[in-house]
């Protein structure tokens, strides 16, 4: 198994930001896998206080790419770290500049591996529910996540032939001439 950290990021009281902090409600409610630590924060650059050496992050949040609404994109770790800085303020940093900056800040995580699962909003205002679109995306990236987990938690066990190849071996040393 490799620890991984599902963070929720966004704004709960702004509609559809908050679909991070929903999925990681529906984890909790259909019960995580072990191995799947679960945390919600509204910035980036939160991540490193809520990190506790796990190999792996995976990240949620609402992103906006000219989708349908619901639409849920999918990022591995170099396309993460890829996503351009749209505008020249360090006051708003994108997700990804977040993230090059805490790597950049915490050499600890340099070795993390990011993948992000972003859900196309529809609406992002002053209200605290997901539009019906996203809150359905939100269930789909929350079985999808856990699916995903526990499927990489079966790819890291030995199959039972290695067990039985291995119960086979001699436990004596091999002597080299």
């Amino acid at each position: 198994m490799i620890p991984t950290l599902v963070i929720g990021f966004g704004n709960p009281l702004m509609g559809d930001d908050g679909v991070g902090a929903v999925v990681v409600a529906e984890l909790d409610q259909i019960g995580a896998p072990p191995g799947l630590r679960l945390s919600t924060l509204a910035d980036v650059l939160y991540l490193s206080s809520a990190w506790r050496g796990e190999a792996r992050v995976w990240m949620v949040d609402a992103v906006l790419r000219g989708a349908v609404p619901g639409a849920v994109h999918r990022f591995g770790h170099e396309e993460v770290l890829g996503i351009p800085q749209r505008h020249a303020t360090v006051h708003h940093l994108s997700l990804a500049e977040g993230l090059r900056w805490i790597v950049h800040g915490c050499p600890a995580m340099a070795g993390v591996r990011f993948r992000l699962w972003g859900v196309e909003p529809e609406s992002v205002e002053p209200v605290e529910a997901l539009s019906p679109v996203v809150a359905r995306a939100a269930g789909t990236v929350a079985r999808e996540i856990a699916d995903v987990f526990r499927d990489s938690c079966r790819q890291c066990r030995p199959r039972s032939d290695d067990n039985r190849a291995e119960s086979q071996m001699s436990t004596r040393p091999e002597i080299l001439e």
